[in-house]
């Protein structure tokens, strides 16, 4: 793999990604000229960064604030957005819903828990489950609803209505 990078990449990097990749750079930059590569390395060093600059490390990591934006079917049990006994069907994809022929999966409901059980396996998460009813990857939160109200609510929908009351914005 070749990425070619200038001194104007190298500069907007956060301070101490450059730091480390200035660091990491004459220990393997496949030159001739040694003396080139200590020269860039010493000119790029010295490069001012702007004080706009966010700093990757110091910044949760993609994997933080999934974690905590993660909102469980528990938690909108726990709110009391959902309740035991409600029904609960899975949407079906277009290809699985021709072969079942059928929309939805029905006669689901939330347990005593706030979680859906589904073939004696307890989901909190949506997704899983949606995926485990359509043969691969689904967004659970779009696929799955829940009749609230004597009205089919997407659990997208829920999962807002819990948002707006208990994320930390």
């Amino acid at each position: 793999m070749y990425i070619h990078l200038n001194d104007s990449d190298i500069s907007q990097m956060p301070e101490r990604l450059r730091h480390l990749f200035l660091e990491w750079l004459p220990e393997h930059l496949k030159t001739k000229n040694s003396s080139f590569s200590q020269g860039l390395v010493h000119k790029l060093s010295q490069t001012k960064v702007s004080p706009k600059q966010l700093h990757i490390f110091e910044s949760p990591t993609q994997e933080e604030n999934a974690e905590h934006s993660q909102v469980r079917l528990s938690q909108l049990f726990d709110a009391g957005i959902t309740k035991k006994g409600m029904p609960v069907r899975v949407k079906l994809k277009r290809g699985v819903a021709k072969k079942l022929q059928r929309d939805y999966i029905n006669g689901l409901e939330i347990s005593v828990k706030g979680t859906i059980v589904y073939n004696g396996e307890e989901f909190d998460k949506p997704s899983p489950l949606a995926a485990k009813v359509n043969g691969g990857a689904a967004n659970g939160w779009e696929y799955i609803e829940v009749k609230k109200n004597d009205q089919w609510i997407r659990l997208e929908e829920l999962r807002q209505i819990w948002r707006s009351t208990n994320d930390k914005k």
